[in-house]
């Protein structure tokens, strides 16, 4: 398959995989762990770079004393027509045989792959053949199927394109010439007298015989083969509290389930920590440092718990340091009316009919935002998170380079942005130029897949900010936008996982993609790795407002995922350091591809890094000109949400995985299975069954939880009391997991394993007496 249209084609019919593809790694990776350079599978880039290296010498008239025009005339063609990956057989082998250089990639096969008593079945085979119009037709008629399988076997396994017919398999004009160049044959004829070298061959290394005899090198085009396990799936979403409150204000037991400050309104009251504070103005105390009445500033009062009074100092005179909060029993319906009048949001706005609090403050000092962010925060449907910021959390993804066409940009806006000239120091004047990203720039996911994508999110972000500033701090809005592309150009603040730094970032476009697209930089500068791991991003005004330390929680390691410190200059000399290591060149030296095929270290090599441009004076030289070796067409194609997301239930997901599995020919499907069971199924069953017997009860109706359920059987509200672990939980997986074991010939101890843990689940839960089936198992 070359083209992504073709393998859309024929997709549902692929039967066997039986080479996934290359993967590009980098030499500052191996520099990075200084591991010995691995051998590349021969490909166009390493054909190309020989070429060009051949190219210099043949600058020196001294080579070229003794040609004849003609000559000089087809290697002046030759030297200025080629492109690496668009050549003809002809023009291959021409270069093969003026420059002696490798046969072209395109026109050599897996030889190493094969065992020599293939490759000799495969002769014998051809041996068979015809030349009809240029192709190779070999015989394959049925009854003689089963004898020649080893032999189209090893066609198959060099990668050789045919075809099968009824009775032959056929090898078309193109790739039947390259075979017998291959084998360094002109006739089919010859192939008798080279079955007659193989056979008396003194060593059984394949790709060795071939050379021996083929007109022009061939190179390996195998490599070194890498395993690999499904990682984690890609996400960008929205980040979500427990219960998804849109507001950090206490509602307590009253709230509900849900958490409800309607509910709460229902009952009068809400009972929880609240800080005190006294207005002077008003001569009442409050929960707020800003009087929800008369909008004055009030007084933080303290509370000593021993003689219960409330003082205007921090320390009681009898008992020391008093609390800055207390238990109280407030009038919900008063501050959320007083919440509503200051909003001013006039006649014909519709109030959301849920607003959800939180159970309780865990901070050190209760402090609750103001009930009127919940309301506006719920009116644009966006939830809070425990810093108070609206976050959006996606997987990192860094980036050098884009072209105005992947991230819907214009080319107006992005020169506004400051974008003028593109890679080549051509102005920018076509939305397929490449254009090297600044360092604090970053790209947003948008793809509408099965999470809401971030510029739907901030376009809202933006809107509740706009009416925060209007209707709660009586200012002007600052966003004012009409459409999601006018969210660029606007600033985000964003922070990597077990951080207390964010780094200013700015929207520069969207790709159709769940990646947080940035420059390595600017990951490097969250202290994050350059790939794989996730960022959240918020925008940089909703946490300027929004974003305080007294919401955060009082144990230890609250701190985490907090923007205390805000980076607004990345420097190259102070990110992470796994940054150096990134390659900057155009492209990769021959000695590179010479040094990888012998297995050496890499620092017999010098290639230009990241690190090598730390050491320039001038410290805008790490962020320009930072090259890469293979182009792309678009970064928004490939998988862009893969089918573990898309699957609903983990039996579809399992059984997806292992039917890929069987068609990959480098897979072990038993071992797959054996993975799945052990380490997900196996621990999961486990873990919820040991948690079953330590579990804790919860009420239906107020969701308080107990270690024990109280002897009256129900809850002190009222409600039901159930369990907080069901029995669904534990045996989820039970049936996949011995579905895998009996399909996929796994070893007798997990085997026994598995039965071990459904007799222990059955000796508390019971048989199942009757099991629902599918309809289709009757059909």
């Amino acid at each position: 398959m070359r083209t992504v249209e073709h393998a859309e084609e024929i997709k549902d019919k692929i039967k066997e995989i039986l080479y996934a593809g290359d993967i590009l790694i980098s030499y500052g990776d191996f520099a990075d762990r200084n591991y010995p350079l691995l051998p590349c599978g021969y490909n166009s880039d390493w054909w190309f770079t020989e070429l060009k290296e051949v190219a210099v010498k043949y600058s020196d008239p001294k080579k070229l004393t003794g040609k004849s025009p003609s000559e000089l005339e087809e290697i002046q063609r030759l030297l200025q027509g080629l492109k690496k990956d668009n050549v003809s057989i002809e023009d291959a082998v021409k270069v093969s045989d003026l420059f002696n250089i490798p046969l072209h990639p395109r026109f050599t096969f897996y030889w190493s792959q094969i065992s020599f008593e293939q490759f000799l079945s495969l002769l014998k085979w051809m041996s068979e053949a015809n030349i009809v119009e240029g192709k190779i037709v070999l015989p394959f008629e049925s009854h003689r199927r089963v004898e020649l399988a080893g032999a189209k076997r090893a066609l198959e396994l060099i990668g050789l394109e045919h075809h099968v017919t009824t009775a032959n398999v056929v090898i078309e004009p193109l790739f039947a010439r390259a075979m017998m160049l291959n084998l360094g044959i002109n006739r089919i004829e010859d192939i008798e007298a080279l079955l007659g070298n193989a056979e008396q061959f003194s060593t059984t290394d394949v790709l060795g015989f071939i050379n021996k005899n083929a007109r022009a090198t061939i190179k390996d085009k195998a490599g070194s083969f890498i395993g690999a396990r499904m990682g984690r799936p890609e996400k960008a979403k929205p980040r979500e509290l427990t219960g998804s409150p849109h507001v950090l204000f206490p509602i307590g037991e009253e709230g509900g389930r849900l958490r409800s400050v309607q509910a709460a309104i229902e009952i009068g009251y809400v009972e929880a920590d609240f800080p005190l504070y006294y207005c002077e103005n008003c001569k009442k105390e409050t929960i707020y440092f800003v009087c929800e009445n008369c909008s004055g500033q009030t007084r933080k009062l303290s509370y000593c718990p021993q003689c219960t009074k409330k003082i205007f100092v921090e320390s009681c005179p009898l008992h020391g340091k008093a609390k800055t909060f207390s238990n109280q029993k407030i009038d919900i319906k008063h501050y959320f009316e007083a919440a509503l009048k200051h909003l001013n949001l006039g006649e014909g706005i519709q109030i959301p009919t849920l607003i959800k609090g939180v159970r309780g403050t865990s901070s050190e000092n209760h402090i609750p935002e103001n009930l009127a962010k919940g309301i506006l925060r719920a009116m644009f449907n966006l939830h809070v998170n425990k810093d108070g910021t609206i976050r959006y959390d996606s997987s990192e993804v860094p980036l050098t380079h884009f072209k105005p066409k992947e991230i819907g940009v214009s080319i107006e806006k992005l020169k506004e942005l400051g974008y003028h000239k593109d890679v080549d120091g051509m102005e920018i004047n076509s939305d397929d130029q490449v254009i090297e990203i600044k360092p604090h720039d970053v790209i947003l996911p948008s793809l509408n897949a099965v999470d809401e994508p971030a510029d739907e999110l901030f376009f809202r972000v933006a809107q509740f900010v706009d009416a925060l500033l209007v209707n709660f701090y009586k200012m002007p809005p600052y966003y004012n936008l009409k459409k999601k592309e006018d969210l660029i150009g606007h600033l985000l603040l964003c922070e990597a996982p077990h951080n207390c730094a964010g780094v200013v970032g700015r929207i520069i476009g969207f790709s159709n993609t769940q990646g947080f697209f940035a420059s390595p930089y600017m990951h490097a500068a969250m202290r994050r790795d350059c790939d794989g791991d996730e960022a959240a991003m918020m925008l940089l005004l909703d946490a300027l407002l929004n974003f305080s330390r007294e919401y955060l929680p009082a144990h230890r390691g609250a701190t985490q995922d907090a923007p205390l410190i805000l980076n607004s200059r990345i420097r190259a000399q102070e990110v992470d350091d796994m940054v150096f290591n990134i390659d900057i060149v155009k492209n990769y030296p021959l000695e590179l591809f010479m040094a990888a095929e012998k297995g050496m270290m890499p620092n017999t090599v010098k290639i230009e890094q990241v690190r090598d441009r730390i050491k320039s004076e001038d410290d805008f030289a790490p962020f320009k000109n930072l090259f890469y070796t293979n182009e792309t067409s678009d970064l928004n194609k490939g998988v862009l949400c893969s089918a573990y997301k898309k699957l609903v239930t983990m039996g579809d997901k399992v059984s997806h995985q292992m039917a890929l599995a069987e068609k990959l020919r480098a897979v072990d499907t038993s071992d797959v299975a054996k993975l799945v069971i052990e380490r997900h199924f196996m621990r999961d069953i486990k873990g919820n069954f040991h948690k079953f017997t330590q579990q804790q009860f919860r009420c239906v109706k107020c969701n308080e939880k107990y270690r024990r359920p109280p002897l009256a059987g129900k809850c002190h509200c009222g409600g039901r009391i159930i369990f907080t672990i069901a029995e669904g939980s534990i045996v989820k997986y039970l049936e996949s997991a011995m579905q895998l074991a009996k399909n996929y010939n796994v070893s007798t101890y997990i085997e026994q394993s598995l039965s071990l843990v459904k007799q222990a689940i059955e000796s508390i839960f019971g048989k199942e007496t009757e099991k629902q089936q599918k309809i289709e198992k009757w059909f």
